[in-house]
């Protein structure tokens, strides 16, 4: 495995703080809250509810609106679909029973109505979480440790005797690290470069790579597949429905329209 190195690097205004321990993390930022510091990104390696109730205060995620559009779109447009349909295409039903039935569309609702909350719920997640400009990422957040083992507490917007202040509080309440953007920049040299082995982790090799190729197959077999199929129907089943004298055309069988021997 190759050996890679990180370098502990904060802008001016930001300071930097790594913690070993959950505990800490959360008194750290309910101190930093108690001091007004509202401009601070946490970073977590797996979720953790004492994390979400240390910065949100117990208030609901915003993604259930997501969910709840997706829902009532998808459920008015899957009834709408099953009506329009049966209006277009009306039979003779016996017994005066109307054509758009309630009990004989909600499956379909039902179903409408779970998928696209799913999907708005999924374009939610990846809008709040802004997943789609992971690469605009503040170095700071960039630090390998934070997605391993390791707990993150940035600050943002900070003056200089503001910025010595908050890095204080965060090694008073027992962060490992601690990083002040002017008092780095303020040094002519360089912090040294420090291997992530004697940081006390092992990078694995990077996969991104390996799951964009298998993604790129995954979506050929797919594709190679549904082509096969239409290919196979074509040259065997739609054969065999001509040859027994049934009008077949664009993939469809109309026993109506059988020819007259």
């Amino acid at each position: 495995m190759s050996s890679v190195f990180y370098e502990n690097t904060a802008q001016n205004g930001t300071v930097k703080s790594v913690f070993g321990h959950l505990d800490c993390l959360v008194n750290a930022i309910d101190k930093l809250e108690r001091n007004g510091i509202k401009d601070y990104v946490v970073t977590s390696p797996l979720p953790r509810h004492d994390l979400e109730e240390a910065i949100y205060k117990g208030k609901p995620s915003p993604v259930r609106w997501f969910t709840l559009t997706g829902a009532i779109f998808g459920g008015s447009m899957g009834f709408s679909l099953a009506s329009i349909t049966h209006l277009n295409w009306p039979m003779i039903i016996p017994a005066g029973k109307p054509l758009v039935s309630i009990p004989a569309f909600i499956v379909i609702t039902f179903e409408s109505t779970v998928l696209w909350g799913c999907l708005f719920t999924l374009i939610g997640m990846i809008i709040l979480t802004r997943l789609h400009s992971a690469k605009n990422l503040q170095t700071e957040v960039c630090d390998p440790r934070f997605s391993d083992d390791k707990f993150g507490l940035i600050v943002n917007g900070l003056k200089r005797s503001k910025a010595e202040k908050i890095a204080e509080i965060l090694d008073g309440e027992g962060a490992i690290e601690v990083h002040n953007g002017y008092a780095l920049n303020d040094h002519k040299e360089k912090p040294p470069v420090v291997p992530l082995e004697e940081r006390g982790m092992e990078p694995d090799e990077p996969v991104v790579g390996t799951l964009a190729k298998l993604s790129l197959l995954v979506t050929i077999i797919v594709f190679a597949s549904i082509i096969g199929m239409k290919m196979l129907f074509d040259i065997t089943s739609a054969e065999q429905l001509k040859s027994k004298g049934y009008n077949y055309k664009s993939s469809a069988v109309a026993p109506s329209h059988r020819i007259d021997e």
